[in-house]
């Protein structure tokens, strides 16, 4: 496969945030061509693109892991790899990958069948998180207050899943972080910018849930902790959402998000996240074709 200053831009829309990395990406001289999830991928053995990388941003985390992964096995180098996006996208594989390398994080267990989520809910004290294995922008993450709740909570889903399709669930201890979560912008092994994202009224600090945005200095435990998730899940394009745990009073992970969106947030705090994806591609484009020419020499 011919590798030339050319990517392949995956996508399910082209929304403000793949607007500007184009831009930026035709400023340093790369071609992007766009790929949507309803088209077909360049792949096969008849078809040789001249595509140095596939950037994947499709928003949905099932696209995203498949078109991944054919476009490996095609060839490609994908930007997240699709063993990142696997880990990154399933809430059970990233605590359990967390735990074995001691990324610091919430207490969590796997709960199978409803009624672990009992003996969960007891072991944190009656107070606990449920989350989905896969979901984004906080849809389906329930918080426990007691065992009536728990009761409700489960008859509720019983309703849609009688079979229990949705198990296993991740449970997580409830975290006291105040008011905010942290979300660190990861591009390639660098943290490029910091921001509290406050909500008074939901304990939910998503952005699109209505948080505000407050940029803050990268200190040496954010960095440290940056460090640890790249050496973990290797370079690459990340949103590392953190609390500050004021029971523990240290930083904890929350999850990684292999797509991160920056739309709203690089207005507030100022750093061109899409520029810095764009130089980021750029360097990657160059470091493969190095190493391509090494090989072939």
């Amino acid at each position: 496969m011919e590798n030339q200053s050319a990517i392949l831009l995956c996508v399910t829309k082209l929304r403000e945030e793949e607007q500007l990395i184009i831009e930026h990406l035709n400023r340093l001289g790369v071609t992007v061509q766009v790929n949507l999830d309803s088209m077909d991928l360049p792949v096969g053995k008849s078809v040789v693109p001249p595509y140095g990388l596939a950037l994947i941003r499709c928003l949905s985390q099932k696209n995203a892991l498949s078109r991944s992964k054919l476009l490996e096995l095609a060839g490609f180098e994908t930007l997240n790899s699709a063993r990142v996006i696997s880990i990154c996208t399933n809430k059970i594989h990233q605590a359990i990958v967390f735990e074995k390398h001691g990324i610091p994080q919430p207490r969590f267990q796997v709960a199978f069948t409803p009624a672990k989520l009992y003996d969960a809910l007891s072991d944190f004290g009656d107070l606990c998180v449920i989350k989905p294995a896969t979901s984004s922008w906080g849809r389906g993450i329930a918080r426990m207050t007691g065992k009536e709740c728990l009761e409700g909570w489960i008859a509720a889903r019983e309703s849609v899943d009688p079979s229990h399709q949705s198990f296993p669930v991740l449970v997580q201890e409830y975290v006291e972080k105040g008011d905010y979560d942290i979300r660190v912008v990861i591009v390639g092994r660098k943290p490029i910018a910091a921001f509290r994202r406050v909500s008074a009224e939901n304990w939910k600090t998503n952005t699109h849930l209505g948080a505000e945005i407050e940029p803050i200095e990268i200190n040496s435990e954010i960095a440290a902790i940056c460090g640890d998730l790249v050496g973990v899940l290797g370079e690459g394009i990340y949103g590392a959402d953190l609390f500050f745990d004021y029971q523990q009073l240290r930083y904890v992970v929350c999850e990684v998000n292999q797509n991160p969106e920056f739309a709203k947030s690089w207005k507030v705090h100022g750093v061109d996240v899409a520029y810095h994806i764009a130089e980021y591609v750029k360097e990657k484009i160059g470091s493969t074709n190095e190493a391509n020419l090494t090989v072939n020499s």
